[in-house]
């Protein structure tokens, strides 16, 4: 025989002592008599045969639950699976954070993948029917417990970012412990969580208090969690983050994929497993986010009943609810309430960044969901192992949105943000073009085309295109290119290389993918792969007003790193510029002394001067006076033909070369044959019949006595 005692005014005691179990007859009797006589302790005596009630009354008055002020309850009932379901009606407005939940389901169990790396057949999940939601509005209670809204004014959660906003919750809304809150059509008002003055402007500012404000010495826990949260999101993609592993234990079933061991080398390695969630963050993102296990710490009040102390990243919890279909939303709920307790913290947030609750199975209807910037993921049994679904969830955490390709969501498989497989380590790949530029991983390496910008080395670009698989090679340079459009919505290129940490990579492997997404590609948006491009390939869209062009001109693979030649302008035109054309124009500076000793027997092809006498030699004699004329007249006659003209230009060219030089120039029109001997002077009328033997010692002047012009 044994006797239980049930108050009206502790819920908890209903929930643990009924709801954790399928519902019998005598718990029938047992609720009726409950809601019947709601202000007295009601005292049940059972023996093999007879249950005896004892109704005492009592001044008890109902307490409201732990994380509602101003709250009275408003029913119990028993919903289609025999669950108990309380329910509680706000007297008082409340605040809570709102978070969207995405949801992976398991659709097409039975598919069988095979992967060539090991040879084995394994079942592939992928995405979920029509009729079934991927992603829900929800609200998040101070204490972590987060409940689903139901019954809210259409489209009032349009224009909120997860985790960015706290709402305000009416009074009269209802609170279920099935993990909804049913708003009953009334108007939910939203502040956005912003940092700012202490005037009180907005519900975040009036709850905040700064780190670096040198006069506070003390916070409450309100302030508190909104500054946790603010720190949060301003680091989500790069530095260490913590994560707890939380295995979940039922009265008639647990997570039983692994011990806490096999657990903790899925999730963190240990020296023991080479693919999970740390080792390939941390590949992916070149070391730039790190995830470490939660740091161990003993209960603050031991349950006694199989729940265990934090150790190497894992524990145990074990909450008094039974295996159901779709009771994942009171199981999670259950567990951040088992945890605050236990630890004596006021959310689980403040134990780790992530929080990976592994259900039994048979308790959710899907494969695994999580929260938008947050730090809540949930799983079915093995998807807390399975690295892609880890990748998934916690990119959800992190703000990543899902992949999607020609309107079908997860279809884009380029990356881990599609769909999630049913193995253990693998596939080893990273993300798709679009969310690699919300990581901002590989801003060093990346480039922007704008459309709209004038230069040609803004609005186009031609060169190599490595993939991120390289990006840590010191030969890569750009790994991704983003077209700007003026809209949020812009268009994302990359070379997806299969190798290293994208070598399992699904779909396009070794080709140039383009990806288009919204939000300037800096925040939560659903991604669309637009196309695959092998060599030869093109893609042509119109962005900015102007038909924008991706070709891809080759592809190299054969060297390591490889990559794709690319070329992203308006109309697939060049970005090059065209190579500068020589002009046989003379040059505009005269050149050094002349040389002294004799030139060549025959014309040199080059200029003989130690330095060229332009930037590029003419192709042939000028015709014109030319500047290159040395200052003074050589020591000796060149044997042959100077590559360089007279000291001063004939007044028109001769027929052929002279044997030697003239001292002096030759008269107004050439004559038939050289001159014999040089006059001493210029001669008025005819020039004399051979050349003089010796050159004359300075210029020889014209019968008006002046030097010719040099």
């Amino acid at each position: 025989m044994m006797a239980r005692t049930m108050k009206k005014g502790n819920s908890s005691i209903i929930a643990h002592k009924i709801s954790g179990r399928r519902i019998t007859q005598r718990n029938r009797l047992q609720l009726f008599i409950h809601n019947q006589y709601p202000h007295f302790t009601i005292i049940m005596i059972f023996s093999h045969r007879v249950t005896a009630f004892l109704i005492i009354g009592s001044l008890l008055r109902a307490d409201a639950m732990t994380t509602l002020r101003g709250s009275t309850e408003d029913s119990t009932f028993v919903d289609q699976n025999d669950y108990v379901i309380h329910r509680r009606v706000l007297q008082e407005s409340e605040v809570g954070m709102f978070l969207m939940k995405d949801i992976e389901y398991d659709d097409r169990v039975g598919e069988e993948l095979l992967l060539a790396d090991n040879n084995q057949r394994r079942r592939r999940e992928l995405g979920q029917t029509s009729d079934r939601p991927k992603r829900t509005a929800n609200i998040q209670l101070p204490d972590g417990t987060i409940y689903e809204v139901k019954n809210a004014q259409a489209g009032w959660a349009s224009k909120l970012k997860s985790g960015k906003f706290n709402v305000h919750i009416p009074p009269g809304a209802v609170v279920s412990s099935d993990g909804t809150i049913d708003i009953k059509g009334k108007q939910l008002d939203a502040t956005a969580i912003i940092s700012g003055n202490r005037n009180g402007n907005g519900l975040f500012d009036r709850n905040l208090l700064e780190v670096d404000d040198a006069a506070i010495t003390e916070r409450t826990p309100e302030q508190q969690r909104n500054l946790a949260a603010l720190q949060s999101s301003r680091a989500l993609q790069s530095g260490t983050r913590t994560v707890l592993a939380v295995r979940i234990l039922l009265t008639d079933g647990q997570y039983s994929y692994a011990t806490q061991a096999g657990l903790s080398n899925d999730v963190f390695g240990n020296g023991v497993d080479t693919s999970n969630l740390k080792s390939q963050y941390a590949a992916c993102s070149a070391n730039k986010l790190i995830f470490d296990k939660a740091s161990d710490r003993s209960m603050t009040s031991n349950p006694n009943d199989g729940t265990t102390a934090i150790s190497n990243g894992v524990v145990d919890i074990k909450v008094a609810l039974a295996v159901a279909p779709a009771s994942d939303g009171a199981i999670r709920n259950a567990v951040t309430t088992k945890i605050n307790s236990v630890f004596g913290v006021g959310n689980p947030n403040q134990l780790a960044n992530h929080v990976m609750y592994c259900l039994p199975s048979g308790t959710m209807n899907g494969i695994a969901y999580a929260y938008i910037n947050s730090w809540n993921s949930v799983y079915s049994n093995e998807w807390c192992n399975y690295v892609s679904g880890q990748m998934h969830e916690i990119g959800h955490n992190l703000g990543y949105a899902h992949s999607n390709e020609g309107g079908q969501s997860y279809a884009d498989q380029t990356g881990m943000m599609g769909y999630s497989y049913g193995l253990d380590d693998g596939p080893t790949m990273c993300f798709n073009a679009a969310k690699s530029w919300q990581t901002q991983w590989y801003a060093s390496k990346s480039t922007t085309v704008d459309p709209s910008a004038s230069s040609s080395a803004q609005n186009c670009y031609e060169g190599k295109l490595y993939g991120i698989a390289d990006f840590s090679n010191a030969a890569s340079t750009v790994v991704l290119a983003k077209i700007d459009d003026a809209s949020a919505t812009d268009y994302f290129v990359t070379f997806n290389r299969q190798t290293g940490m994208n070598s399992g990579t699904q779909e396009a492997g070794n080709l140039v993918t383009i990806t288009t997404t919204g939000n300037e590609g800096t925040s939560y948006a659903e991604s669309s792969l637009l196309a695959k491009l092998g060599a030869g390939g093109s893609w042509s869209g119109t962005i900015d007003g102007k038909t924008m062009v991706v070709s891809v001109l080759s592809i190299t693979t054969s060297l390591s790193p490889g990559y794709a030649t690319v070329r992203i302008s308006e109309n697939g035109n060049s970005c090059t510029v065209a190579d500068p054309i020589v002009t046989n124009a003379p040059t505009r500076l005269p050149t050094t002394p002349p040389s002294s000793s004799p030139t060549t027997g025959s014309p040199s092809s080059t200029p003989t001067t130690e330095s060229p006498t332009s930037e590029f030699p003419t192709l042939s004699p000028t015709l014109s006076e030319s500047p290159t004329m040395s200052q003074y007249p050589t020591e000796f006659p060149t044997v042959s033909p100077s590559t360089h003209p007279t000291m001063t230009p004939t007044m028109s060219p001769t027929r052929q070369p002279t044997n030697l030089p003239t001292p002096k120039p030759t008269t107004a029109t050439p004559t038939r044959s050289p001159t014999r001997l040089p006059t001493p002077k210029p001669t008025k009328r005819v020039p004399t019949r051979k050349p003089t033997r010796k050159p004359t010692v300075k210029p020889t002047t014209n019968a008006a006595g002046k030097k010719r012009k040099q």
